[in-house]
């Protein structure tokens, strides 16, 4: 009884126990004291980056501030060509709402383009020009009122012919001057303003400084046609990351916060 109780281990599990302790060494040499993993190559994500345009707004300011080819990027962590940090993007030329004393430079900014209707890096602003300019009629107040849900495309979705008929009523409002939110200064300008509400963000024209919204375009009186034959949408599309506009002519929050009747509190 002893005898078998002693036995040797049986061949299959010795194979099994060596098999079991050169995965766990292998696995942990990797960790620990062997080369790095190696990084999943995305030049797939990198010629769809290129064929969306992003190299052609992100430009260097330096030939060294491009990362190797095949570097890992820190946010990602997939391998990318020319990459750049957001700190060495193009952002362009900022409004100081207190002066607006660069505003011709401004304008001249976003003239670099094909114009035509918004594509690549910029593809964001051509649904949102639909969604503000496909519409029946405008509000009293230049904001964009019954939106038009005649599709022409498959199956009821937007066509190309759809989103050309909303860019043509956008450029006729700003010919026009109509449709506009606020007061006409009279200083010659129409701004394009992306406009933040509940229902999301909406395209909207002022003719007067938009204090308190996101600025993307001015457009001179008289040279509308030059600016849609030479916009450069990802310019536009880069000003919507930035910040609204204020300056000390700006009295009023747009939405101003009222205190609630129980926390109003009365003095003395």
């Amino acid at each position: 009884m002893a005898s078998r109780a002693m036995a040797s281990p049986r061949p299959a599990t010795l194979v099994l126990a060596a098999l079991a302790g050169g995965s766990a060494f292998f696995s942990a040499s990797q960790l620990f004291t062997g080369p790095a993993l190696p990084v999943p190559t995305a030049s797939r994500v990198a010629r769809a980056a290129r064929n969306r345009g992003y190299e052609g707004l992100y430009q260097p300011f330096g030939p060294d501030t491009y990362k190797k080819e095949g570097e890992p990027d820190e946010v990602t962590g997939y391998s990318v060509v020319n990459a750049q940090r957001l700190d060495l993007y193009d952002w362009g030329i900022n409004l100081n709402g207190d002066k607006l004393d660069n505003l011709e430079e401004y304008y001249e900014e976003a003239l670099i383009g094909k114009g035509g209707m918004p594509e690549g890096s910029a593809i964001f602003l051509k649904d949102l020009i639909l969604k503000s300019y496909f519409v029946r009629r405008w509000d009293s107040s230049g904001f964009p009122g019954q939106k038009d849900r005649n599709f022409t495309g498959p199956n009821f979705q937007p066509s190309e012919a759809d989103f050309e008929k909303a860019l043509r009523k956008m450029k006729r409002n700003i010919l026009t001057k109509s449709n506009f939110v606020g007061k006409d200064d009279g200083q010659g300008w129409t701004w394009l303003v992306a406009h933040q509400s509940p229902g999301g963000l909406t395209l909207v024209t002022h003719r007067s400084p938009p204090f308190g919204q996101r600025p993307l375009a001015l457009i001179k009186d008289g040279d509308v046609e030059k600016f849609f034959v030479r916009v450069y949408w990802p310019r536009l599309f880069m000003r919507l990351h930035k910040f609204q506009l204020w300056g000390g002519k700006a009295r009023q929050f747009p939405y101003p916060v009222r205190m609630a009747e129980g926390f109003q509190k009365k003095k003395g």
